[in-house]
């Protein structure tokens, strides 16, 4: 088990360290993130894959047909000088829990650069979160944010490792991207935050 730990840690340093501009690239970030948090990011298509499968097989026709047409589109690569900067809507899909699948209504979200890097921040809602984004693949980024309430004030990964929350970016080819938490911190098995522009 160390020995997977220590792999998945290795790759996603070489995935930090091969992107200068990103927050933390130093390899900072790694010293963040816990045994659990990697071995996580290692099960992530696994989780994905079950979540779906349990998702789409409810008799609620309707949650089904716009879980479908979240997770349609094409996967684009970050590395042809993309930019997310902007106002976005977003909205959360739940997956595992009770109900099994649940469709919420839309938030306000943002993408911007800091100076050290993308952030992206919920703005809206009960349950609220800021992280930043780090390189894993050409088609997909990390995120390591922190759940904050409405009345407090937003924190980072590491602050409070009980509100810490890891999720995996993608960008479509219809202008969307997907937010999807392989661990959510309650209520759920799998999250999918959907981005509109």
């Amino acid at each position: 088990m160390r020995k997977r730990a220590s792999a998945a840690i290795l790759a996603l340093s070489s995935a930090f360290l091969g992107l200068a501009t990103m927050a933390l690239a130093d390899g900072a970030i790694l010293r963040l993130m816990s045994q659990q948090d990697t071995r996580v990011l290692e099960q992530f298509d696994t989780r994905r894959a079950a979540a779906i499968t349990l998702a789409r097989g409810l008799p609620d026709a309707a949650a089904v047909a716009t879980l479908e047409q979240v997770l349609a589109g094409r996967v684009l690569s970050f590395d042809d000088g993309y930019d997310p900067s902007g106002a976005w809507q977003c909205r959360y899909l739940k997956l595992g829990g009770d109900p099994v699948l649940s469709v919420y209504g839309w938030f306000s979200c943002r993408v911007f650069d800091d100076g050290a890097g993308w952030v992206i921040e919920k703005t809206t809602g009960s349950q609220r979160s800021r992280g930043r984004l780090y390189r894993l693949t050409e088609d997909r980024l990390l995120y390591l944010g922190a759940l904050h309430y409405a009345a407090e004030a937003p924190m980072w990964f590491g602050d409070d490792p009980a509100r810490n929350h890891m999720a995996v970016l993608t960008r479509l080819d219809d202008g969307r991207m997907r937010l999807e938490f392989p661990a959510p911190l309650a209520e759920s098995d799998f999250d999918i935050l959907e981005f509109m522009p």
